[in-house]
Formats: structure tokens, sequence, C-alpha cells
């Protein structure tokens, strides 16, 4: 998942509009599916919960991947304003990080809710908790990747 992060900004970062889609839409296939690997290793789901489970995690996976293209699509349009960097775009970018941060906080938010019906608090609480530590591991290799605004 780690190789994968890092490839994620440098990709971002480097490579054209085309080239650089395609390859996020490879990368995250590959995320998501490490993801479903860990969550199924981590989460101890009953029986009986499993498919409403499941389910319920794919509609988790299709909002994390709206953010995850919204946020490709902040850091490419950092990454072609980096050397003309102006007041304007530096508040775009920064708005647009802003509904990112608060569109991952609302899909945990909801997501928690629903899978506490189904798996209970407990259960639920640790799918939140292992969602955050996968997304801060992302985001601590794609903050190394990624310069600071000069």
């Amino acid at each position: 998942m780690k190789k994968t992060a890092i490839i994620l900004g440098l990709i971002l970062f480097s490579y054209g509009a085309s080239q650089a889609q395609e390859l996020v839409e490879l990368l995250k296939k590959d995320l998501n599916k490490e993801k479903r690997a860990l969550v199924a290793e981590a989460m101890d789901i009953k029986e009986e919960n499993k498919t409403n489970f499941w389910q319920l995690y794919g509609e988790y996976e299709t909002e994390t991947n709206r953010l995850i293209d919204l946020r490709a699509k902040n850091i490419k349009k950092f990454a072609e304003s980096f050397e003309n960097l102006n007041d304007d775009v530096a508040s775009d970018l920064v708005s647009t990080y802003f509904e990112i941060e608060t569109g991952k906080l609302k899909n945990n938010k909801t997501y928690y809710k629903k899978m506490k019906k189904i798996i209970g608090a407990v259960q639920a609480a640790r799918f939140i908790q292992i969602m955050e530590q996968v997304q801060l591991l992302i985001d601590v290799q794609i903050a190394s990747e990624v310069p600071l605004v000069e």
C-alpha cells in the first residue's frame, strides 16, 4: 500500500493529464483491492452480516473514490500551476482541500452510522479506525512527494 501511495503522488505531480488519469485509475483499483483484503482480515464480521457489510463497504468505497479523484485533480492543478502559483489558484486549491477533508469526515460519519446498524458500534468503530489508519498512511506518503507551496 505504501508503494501505491508513493507512485500515486509521483504520477499526479509529473505525468500528463491522460497518462496520469489512466495510472490513477489503475492505482485506485490496486489500492481498493489492498484495502478490501485488509478489512477482510482485520474485521471479524459474522457470517449473517457479511453480505450487508460488503454491500455497504462497496458504497463507502465509491464515495471514497470520488474524493480520491477530487484530490488527484487538485494535486494535478497544483503541479500545473506550481511555477506560477498566484493567490486565486492557491485559494482555489485550499478550498478544494477543505471540501475533500469535509467529505472524508462526512463519509466516515455517514457510514459509521450505517455500519453500526449492521455490525454494532464496536465493529463499526473498528472499521472507521482501520480506514483512518490506511488514509493516514496514504496521506503521509503523498505529502512526502508533493512539494510545499513557494
